[in-house]
């Protein structure tokens, strides 16, 4: 079906006098898209929405037409470990995200992700539209959902409303046949989400990721990542020097166990794409004292290097294209990605 965008993803070019497509069949749980006269390779209306994807299907190319319409796109921290030697069976971590920016210009999504660079993409994503109503959350609170994408598009599970100061576990489980991926969200222990699909077993890459699509109004508050834990089919002792973090991240608290088939890291502080300090000045007079405080804000989206697994180039590409982890692969004259 062509070759995937970022993180998996793929974009419809917008069709001649409006086009009705399925990314994803609705028995399958997708959601037709239609794109209409003059309408951006973005404009989409369906509910909840589809995630934008960056690359594109070749043989929509060849049924449709227009140019597809360049945006920024940037990176915040990431943190992530790969490729192994072994692959992965199973990943557990806790996030704890922030307020979420209370307007937004574009799309940003944070996220861990798991895949083997050619095949599907799992990932659990935290949303932040420029409206969130699809989800029911409110200003400064985000959407969640478990997602997989592949050749086939994307496929998603049940939808949530998450706070910025929820403990969001994400847990990453291959089945007993060796082949289903079954992903399942929990806030404060309360299961969300979940979704099961058939994604094959050779999983061999996993990490964060902090994506600002179409000048998106990035992260303001920082996000914390807590008891991470990644399970190996076998033993690989040297998976741990395989980490990079980027934008500012720190990762503390890296250990394994059994030889190296079982890697724990005790946290990821990935910063605010956008900060805000404050400065206090203290004047004296003989019987006063004033206090004037000051609040500057300092925006950070600068494209930054490329977390694995993301888009670092491609016809119209204006993020980042250096990749934090893996090499830049060309995949067509639209899409490299980091792997």
């Amino acid at each position: 079906m062509g070759s995937l965008g970022p993180h998996g993803r793929h974009i419809w070019p917008p069709g001649p006098s409006g086009t009705l497509t399925s990314i994803l069949p609705p028995a399958f749980g997708g959601y037709l898209n239609w794109v209409g006269p003059g309408a951006s390779s973005k404009t989409r209306f369906s509910s909840p929405p589809q995630i934008p994807m960056k690359g594109i299907f070749v043989s929509a190319l060849a049924l449709c037409s227009g140019a597809l319409l360049a945006a920024a796109d940037s990176w915040g921290g990431a943190y992530s470990l790969g490729p192994s030697t072994a692959n992965i069976i199973s990943a557990q971590t806790t996030l704890t995200p922030g307020v979420a920016p209370s307007t937004q210009n574009g799309e940003l999504f944070l996220w861990p992700g798991m895949s083997n660079g050619t095949g599907d993409l799992i990932q659990t994503t935290l949303e932040s539209w420029p409206s969130n109503a699809w989800c029911g959350a409110a200003t400064g609170e985000w959407c969640i959902r478990c997602s997989i994408f592949g050749s086939f598009g994307q496929i998603d599970g049940n939808s949530a409303v998450v706070k910025g100061t929820d403990a969001v576990t994400i847990n990453y489980v291959l089945g007993s046949d060796k082949n289903t991926w079954t992903q399942t969200t929990s806030i404060n222990g309360v299961v969300v989400s979940t979704l099961s699909y058939a994604a094959g077993p050779y999983m061999k890459g996993y990490g964060t990721g902090t994506e600002c699509d179409d000048n998106c109004s990035g992260t303001i508050a920082a996000q914390t990542y807590t008891n991470t834990v990644i399970t190996l089919d076998a033993a690989d002792p040297n998976f741990g020097s395989t980490g990079v973090a980027s934008g500012g991240t720190v990762m503390t608290g890296l250990s394994s166990s059994q030889s190296g088939k079982v890697w724990t890291i005790a946290s990821i502080n990935i910063p605010a794409m956008v900060t805000t300090g404050t400065t206090t000045t203290t004047t004296k007079a003989t019987t006063t004292t004033t206090t004037k405080a000051t609040t500057t804000t300092t925006t950070t989206t600068s494209t930054g290097t490329v977390p694995l697994y993301g888009q670092c180039g491609g016809s119209g590409w204006t993020g980042g294209t250096v990749c934090a982890s893996g090499t830049c692969t060309y995949s067509n004259a639209y899409y490299s990605q980091c792997i």
